[in-house]
Protein backbone atom coordinates (compact mmCIF):
# COMPACT_ATOMS: atom_id res chain seq x y z
CA UNK A 1 0.00 0.00 0.00
CA UNK A 2 1.21 3.50 -0.86
CA UNK A 3 0.51 6.73 0.99
CA UNK A 4 -1.42 9.35 -1.00
CA UNK A 5 -1.22 12.97 0.20
CA UNK A 6 -3.76 15.38 -1.28
CA UNK A 7 -2.92 19.09 -0.98
CA UNK A 8 -5.60 21.68 -1.75
CA UNK A 9 -5.06 25.16 -3.15
CA UNK A 10 -5.48 26.68 0.32
CA UNK A 11 -2.57 24.62 1.66
CA UNK A 12 -4.55 22.01 3.62
CA UNK A 13 -3.79 18.30 3.27
CA UNK A 14 -5.41 14.92 3.79
CA UNK A 15 -4.03 11.44 3.21
CA UNK A 16 -5.11 7.84 2.64
CA UNK A 17 -3.69 4.54 1.38
CA UNK A 18 -3.89 3.25 -2.18
CA UNK A 19 -2.79 -0.06 -3.63
CA UNK A 20 -1.00 -0.44 -6.98
CA UNK A 21 -4.09 -1.91 -8.68
CA UNK A 22 -6.42 0.83 -7.40
CA UNK A 23 -6.94 4.32 -8.80
CA UNK A 24 -6.67 7.29 -6.45
CA UNK A 25 -10.36 8.29 -6.65
CA UNK A 26 -11.54 4.74 -5.81
CA UNK A 27 -9.04 4.43 -2.94
CA UNK A 28 -10.29 7.70 -1.49
CA UNK A 29 -13.93 6.62 -1.75
CA UNK A 30 -13.12 3.33 0.00
CA UNK A 31 -11.75 5.34 2.93
CA UNK A 32 -14.47 8.03 2.91
CA UNK A 33 -12.30 10.70 1.27
CA UNK A 34 -14.50 11.92 -1.57
CA UNK A 35 -12.50 13.98 -4.07
CA UNK A 36 -14.07 15.87 -6.97
CA UNK A 37 -14.72 13.48 -9.84
CA UNK A 38 -17.41 12.84 -12.44
CA UNK A 39 -17.06 10.30 -15.25
CA UNK A 40 -14.51 8.06 -13.46
CA UNK A 41 -13.36 7.00 -16.95
CA UNK A 42 -10.59 9.45 -17.84
CA UNK A 43 -12.73 11.55 -20.15
CA UNK A 44 -14.05 14.64 -18.36
CA UNK A 45 -11.02 16.22 -16.59
CA UNK A 46 -12.96 16.93 -13.39
CA UNK A 47 -10.36 15.07 -11.30
CA UNK A 48 -7.31 16.71 -12.89
CA UNK A 49 -4.43 17.37 -10.47
CA UNK A 50 -0.68 17.99 -10.35
CA UNK A 51 1.62 15.22 -9.15
CA UNK A 52 4.55 16.95 -7.46
CA UNK A 53 6.26 13.84 -6.08
CA UNK A 54 6.15 10.11 -6.69
CA UNK A 55 5.78 7.56 -9.47
CA UNK A 56 2.52 6.44 -11.04
CA UNK A 57 0.97 4.87 -14.11
CA UNK A 58 -1.79 6.53 -16.10
CA UNK A 59 -4.11 3.98 -17.69
CA UNK A 60 -6.69 4.64 -20.44
CA UNK A 61 -6.67 8.45 -20.38
CA UNK A 62 -8.57 10.35 -23.08
CA UNK A 63 -6.34 12.85 -24.86
CA UNK A 64 -9.03 15.56 -24.87
CA UNK A 65 -9.15 15.41 -21.07
CA UNK A 66 -5.39 15.27 -20.56
CA UNK A 67 -3.39 16.53 -23.57
CA UNK A 68 0.19 15.22 -23.97
CA UNK A 69 1.78 18.56 -23.00
CA UNK A 70 -0.12 18.59 -19.70
CA UNK A 71 0.82 14.98 -19.03
CA UNK A 72 4.48 15.89 -19.60
CA UNK A 73 4.10 18.71 -17.05
CA UNK A 74 3.03 16.20 -14.39
CA UNK A 75 -0.71 16.64 -14.55
CA UNK A 76 -2.80 13.53 -13.94
CA UNK A 77 -6.42 12.40 -13.87
CA UNK A 78 -6.90 10.88 -10.43
CA UNK A 79 -9.50 8.39 -11.66
CA UNK A 80 -6.87 6.91 -13.98
CA UNK A 81 -3.81 7.29 -11.72
CA UNK A 82 -2.39 4.07 -10.25
CA UNK A 83 0.46 4.63 -7.76
CA UNK A 84 3.86 2.99 -8.04
CA UNK A 85 5.17 4.81 -4.95
CA UNK A 86 3.90 7.28 -2.35
CA UNK A 87 2.31 10.28 -4.14
CA UNK A 88 1.92 13.97 -3.37
CA UNK A 89 -0.96 15.44 -5.40
CA UNK A 90 -2.13 19.04 -5.61
CA UNK A 91 -5.79 19.60 -6.53
CA UNK A 92 -7.14 22.93 -7.91
CA UNK A 93 -9.80 23.52 -5.27
CA UNK A 94 -10.11 24.28 -1.59
CA UNK A 95 -10.22 21.81 1.29
CA UNK A 96 -13.90 22.44 2.01
CA UNK A 97 -14.78 20.82 -1.32
CA UNK A 98 -13.48 17.45 -0.16
CA UNK A 99 -16.20 15.44 1.55
CA UNK A 100 -15.55 12.85 4.23
CA UNK A 101 -19.00 11.29 4.27
CA UNK A 102 -21.39 9.97 1.65
CA UNK A 103 -23.06 12.72 -0.36
CA UNK A 104 -26.22 12.60 -2.46
CA UNK A 105 -25.49 12.70 -6.18
CA UNK A 106 -28.78 11.53 -7.75
CA UNK A 107 -31.68 13.96 -7.99
CA UNK A 108 -35.08 14.39 -9.55
CA UNK A 109 -36.04 17.61 -11.33
CA UNK A 110 -38.94 19.07 -13.29
CA UNK A 111 -38.68 21.13 -16.47
CA UNK A 112 -40.11 24.62 -15.84
CA UNK A 113 -38.84 26.29 -19.05
CA UNK A 114 -37.42 25.10 -22.36
CA UNK A 115 -37.11 27.93 -24.88
CA UNK A 116 -35.04 28.64 -28.01
CA UNK A 117 -33.08 31.82 -27.28
CA UNK A 118 -30.97 31.95 -30.46
CA UNK A 119 -30.54 30.05 -33.71
CA UNK A 120 -28.55 27.32 -31.95
CA UNK A 121 -29.13 27.68 -28.18
CA UNK A 122 -31.91 26.50 -25.88
CA UNK A 123 -32.46 27.87 -22.38
CA UNK A 124 -33.47 25.04 -20.07
CA UNK A 125 -34.65 25.67 -16.49
CA UNK A 126 -35.07 22.81 -14.02
CA UNK A 127 -36.60 22.72 -10.55
CA UNK A 128 -34.99 20.10 -8.26
CA UNK A 129 -37.49 17.98 -6.31
CA UNK A 130 -37.53 15.57 -3.40
CA UNK A 131 -37.07 11.90 -4.32
CA UNK A 132 -40.85 11.34 -4.33
CA UNK A 133 -41.41 14.46 -6.43
CA UNK A 134 -43.73 15.96 -3.84
CA UNK A 135 -41.78 19.10 -2.93
CA UNK A 136 -39.31 21.58 -4.37
CA UNK A 137 -35.78 21.68 -2.99
CA UNK A 138 -32.53 23.55 -3.65
CA UNK A 139 -29.47 21.78 -4.99
CA UNK A 140 -26.28 23.08 -3.41
CA UNK A 141 -23.45 23.65 -5.88
CA UNK A 142 -20.42 25.86 -6.45
CA UNK A 143 -20.66 28.38 -9.34
CA UNK A 144 -18.86 26.84 -12.32
CA UNK A 145 -19.96 23.26 -11.60
CA UNK A 146 -22.13 21.05 -13.82
CA UNK A 147 -24.67 18.24 -13.54
CA UNK A 148 -25.43 15.27 -15.77
CA UNK A 149 -28.98 15.33 -17.15
CA UNK A 150 -30.51 12.03 -18.29
CA UNK A 151 -32.91 11.79 -21.23
CA UNK A 152 -36.09 10.19 -19.80
CA UNK A 153 -36.53 6.53 -20.67
CA UNK A 154 -32.87 6.11 -21.61
CA UNK A 155 -29.50 5.79 -19.94
CA UNK A 156 -28.13 8.65 -22.05
CA UNK A 157 -26.68 11.50 -20.00
CA UNK A 158 -25.07 14.78 -20.97
CA UNK A 159 -23.12 17.22 -18.78
CA UNK A 160 -24.15 20.89 -18.63
CA UNK A 161 -22.95 23.75 -16.45
CA UNK A 162 -25.39 25.85 -14.46
CA UNK A 163 -25.72 29.55 -15.32
CA UNK A 164 -27.69 30.20 -12.13
CA UNK A 165 -26.48 30.19 -8.52
CA UNK A 166 -27.58 27.81 -5.79
CA UNK A 167 -29.55 30.53 -3.95
CA UNK A 168 -31.87 30.85 -6.97
CA UNK A 169 -33.40 27.42 -6.23
CA UNK A 170 -33.88 26.61 -9.90
CA UNK A 171 -31.12 25.45 -12.27
CA UNK A 172 -30.65 27.44 -15.48
CA UNK A 173 -28.72 26.07 -18.46
CA UNK A 174 -27.78 27.31 -21.93
CA UNK A 175 -27.44 24.31 -24.24
CA UNK A 176 -26.08 24.38 -27.76
CA UNK A 177 -28.12 22.50 -30.35
CA UNK A 178 -26.04 20.05 -32.38
CA UNK A 179 -27.29 18.61 -35.71
CA UNK A 180 -27.07 14.99 -34.63
CA UNK A 181 -27.03 15.43 -30.87
CA UNK A 182 -29.15 13.05 -28.81
CA UNK A 183 -29.90 15.68 -26.19
CA UNK A 184 -30.51 18.31 -28.86
CA UNK A 185 -33.16 16.05 -30.41
CA UNK A 186 -34.74 15.57 -26.99
CA UNK A 187 -34.91 19.34 -26.38
CA UNK A 188 -36.45 20.05 -29.78
CA UNK A 189 -38.95 17.19 -30.06
CA UNK A 190 -39.74 15.76 -26.62
CA UNK A 191 -38.95 18.12 -23.74
CA UNK A 192 -42.03 19.79 -22.25
CA UNK A 193 -42.78 21.91 -19.20
CA UNK A 194 -43.76 19.56 -16.36
CA UNK A 195 -41.64 16.65 -17.61
CA UNK A 196 -39.34 15.13 -15.00
CA UNK A 197 -35.71 14.21 -15.54
CA UNK A 198 -33.00 12.56 -13.47
CA UNK A 199 -29.86 14.51 -12.54
CA UNK A 200 -26.47 13.39 -11.27
CA UNK A 201 -24.01 15.72 -9.57
CA UNK A 202 -23.00 18.42 -9.05
CA UNK A 203 -19.41 17.91 -10.17
CA UNK A 204 -16.49 19.87 -11.59
CA UNK A 205 -13.57 21.87 -10.25
CA UNK A 206 -13.96 24.98 -12.44
CA UNK A 207 -14.74 27.70 -9.89
CA UNK A 208 -13.77 31.10 -8.52
CA UNK A 209 -10.38 31.29 -6.80
CA UNK A 210 -8.90 33.65 -4.24
CA UNK A 211 -7.41 36.47 -6.27
CA UNK A 212 -5.56 38.76 -3.88
CA UNK A 213 -7.53 41.79 -5.02
CA UNK A 214 -6.67 41.37 -8.72
CA UNK A 215 -9.27 42.08 -11.37
CA UNK A 216 -10.94 39.17 -13.16
CA UNK A 217 -11.57 38.65 -16.86
CA UNK A 218 -14.16 36.06 -17.91
CA UNK A 219 -13.93 34.81 -21.50
CA UNK A 220 -16.89 32.82 -22.86
CA UNK A 221 -17.44 31.32 -26.28
CA UNK A 222 -21.07 30.47 -27.08
CA UNK A 223 -22.70 28.39 -24.35
CA UNK A 224 -19.44 28.61 -22.43
CA UNK A 225 -21.27 31.62 -21.01
CA UNK A 226 -23.12 29.35 -18.55
CA UNK A 227 -20.48 28.65 -15.87
CA UNK A 228 -18.88 32.09 -16.01
CA UNK A 229 -22.31 33.73 -15.73
CA UNK A 230 -22.90 31.66 -12.59
CA UNK A 231 -19.60 32.93 -11.18
CA UNK A 232 -20.41 36.55 -12.06
CA UNK A 233 -23.86 36.29 -10.52
CA UNK A 234 -22.25 34.98 -7.33
CA UNK A 235 -19.89 37.96 -7.28
CA UNK A 236 -22.93 40.22 -7.58
CA UNK A 237 -24.78 38.51 -4.74
CA UNK A 238 -21.73 38.84 -2.49
CA UNK A 239 -21.20 42.50 -3.51
CA UNK A 240 -17.62 41.77 -4.49
CA UNK A 241 -16.04 45.17 -5.32
CA UNK A 242 -13.17 43.82 -7.45
CA UNK A 243 -13.23 44.85 -11.12
CA UNK A 244 -14.53 42.15 -13.45
CA UNK A 245 -14.96 42.03 -17.21
CA UNK A 246 -17.06 39.57 -19.22
CA UNK A 247 -15.98 38.97 -22.82
CA UNK A 248 -18.60 36.99 -24.74
CA UNK A 249 -18.26 35.88 -28.35
CA UNK A 250 -20.13 33.96 -31.06
CA UNK A 251 -19.60 33.37 -34.78
CA UNK A 252 -22.82 34.84 -36.22
CA UNK A 253 -25.22 37.46 -34.88
CA UNK A 254 -28.19 35.06 -34.91
CA UNK A 255 -26.27 32.96 -32.37
CA UNK A 256 -26.29 35.74 -29.77
CA UNK A 257 -28.40 35.17 -26.68
CA UNK A 258 -29.06 36.76 -23.30
CA UNK A 259 -27.60 40.10 -24.42
CA UNK A 260 -30.23 42.29 -22.74
CA UNK A 261 -29.87 40.31 -19.50
CA UNK A 262 -26.08 40.74 -19.57
CA UNK A 263 -26.46 44.49 -20.01
CA UNK A 264 -28.94 44.58 -17.12
CA UNK A 265 -26.51 42.61 -14.96
CA UNK A 266 -23.75 45.11 -15.77
CA UNK A 267 -26.00 48.00 -14.74
CA UNK A 268 -26.66 46.31 -11.40
CA UNK A 269 -22.94 45.59 -10.80
CA UNK A 270 -20.85 48.79 -11.01
CA UNK A 271 -17.64 46.74 -10.99
CA UNK A 272 -18.65 44.67 -14.05
CA UNK A 273 -17.94 45.50 -17.68
CA UNK A 274 -19.44 43.50 -20.58
CA UNK A 275 -18.17 43.35 -24.17
CA UNK A 276 -19.58 41.19 -26.94
CA UNK A 277 -17.92 40.12 -30.21
CA UNK A 278 -19.38 38.54 -33.35
CA UNK A 279 -16.99 37.17 -35.98
CA UNK A 280 -19.20 37.44 -39.08
CA UNK A 281 -20.66 40.88 -38.45
CA UNK A 282 -20.04 44.54 -39.19
CA UNK A 283 -20.35 45.55 -35.55
CA UNK A 284 -22.59 48.19 -34.05
CA UNK A 285 -25.48 48.11 -31.59
CA UNK A 286 -23.14 47.33 -28.73
CA UNK A 287 -21.36 44.52 -30.57
CA UNK A 288 -17.74 44.43 -31.75
CA UNK A 289 -16.71 42.81 -35.01
CA UNK A 290 -14.14 40.06 -34.45
CA UNK A 291 -13.43 37.25 -32.06
CA UNK A 292 -13.59 37.09 -28.31
CA UNK A 293 -9.81 36.62 -28.45
CA UNK A 294 -9.51 40.05 -30.09
CA UNK A 295 -11.39 41.46 -27.11
CA UNK A 296 -9.12 39.62 -24.69
CA UNK A 297 -5.94 40.94 -26.32
CA UNK A 298 -7.30 44.50 -26.17
CA UNK A 299 -8.29 44.04 -22.53
CA UNK A 300 -4.85 42.74 -21.56
CA UNK A 301 -3.14 45.67 -23.29
CA UNK A 302 -5.06 48.19 -21.16
CA UNK A 303 -3.38 47.51 -17.82
CA UNK A 304 -0.01 46.61 -16.40
CA UNK A 305 -1.69 44.60 -13.63
CA UNK A 306 -2.22 41.04 -14.81
CA UNK A 307 -5.79 39.86 -14.11
CA UNK A 308 -7.05 36.41 -13.24
CA UNK A 309 -8.59 34.91 -16.38
CA UNK A 310 -11.45 32.40 -16.52
CA UNK A 311 -11.99 30.63 -19.85
CA UNK A 312 -14.86 28.46 -21.03
CA UNK A 313 -15.55 27.46 -24.61
CA UNK A 314 -14.41 25.16 -27.42
CA UNK A 315 -10.80 23.89 -27.38
CA UNK A 316 -9.68 26.22 -30.19
CA UNK A 317 -10.87 29.28 -28.29
CA UNK A 318 -9.24 28.04 -25.09
CA UNK A 319 -5.88 27.49 -26.76
CA UNK A 320 -5.94 30.90 -28.46
CA UNK A 321 -6.91 32.62 -25.20
CA UNK A 322 -4.20 30.81 -23.26
CA UNK A 323 -1.64 31.90 -25.87
CA UNK A 324 -2.86 35.51 -25.68
CA UNK A 325 -2.55 35.46 -21.89
CA UNK A 326 0.97 34.05 -22.09
CA UNK A 327 2.01 36.72 -24.62
CA UNK A 328 0.67 39.40 -22.28
CA UNK A 329 2.70 37.99 -19.41
CA UNK A 330 -0.18 36.59 -17.34
CA UNK A 331 1.20 33.76 -15.16
CA UNK A 332 -0.36 30.44 -16.08
CA UNK A 333 -1.35 30.00 -12.42
CA UNK A 334 -3.79 32.89 -12.93
CA UNK A 335 -5.58 31.24 -15.87
CA UNK A 336 -8.46 28.90 -15.07
CA UNK A 337 -10.28 27.04 -17.79
CA UNK A 338 -12.88 24.53 -18.81
CA UNK A 339 -12.98 23.13 -22.33
CA UNK A 340 -16.03 21.76 -24.09
CA UNK A 341 -15.43 18.03 -24.63
CA UNK A 342 -17.18 15.82 -27.13
CA UNK A 343 -20.72 14.71 -26.22
CA UNK A 344 -21.13 11.21 -24.84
Amino acid sequence: MYQIVIETEDGETCSFECGPSEDVISAGLRQSVILLASCRAGGCATCKADCTDGDYELIDVKVQALPPDEEEDGKVLLCRTFPRSDLHLVVPYTYDRISFEAIQTNWLAEIVACDRVSSNVVRLVLQPLTADGAARISLNFVPGQFVDIEIPGTHTRRSYSMASVAEDGQLEFFIRLLPDGAFSKFLQTEAKVGMRVDLRGPAGSFSLHDHGGRSRVFVAGGTGLSPVLSMIRQLGKSSDPSPATLLFGVTNRDELFYVDELKSLARSMPSLGVRIAVVNDDGGNGVDKGTVIDLLRAELEKSDVKPDIYLCGPPGMIEAAFAAAATAGVPKEQVYLEKFLASG
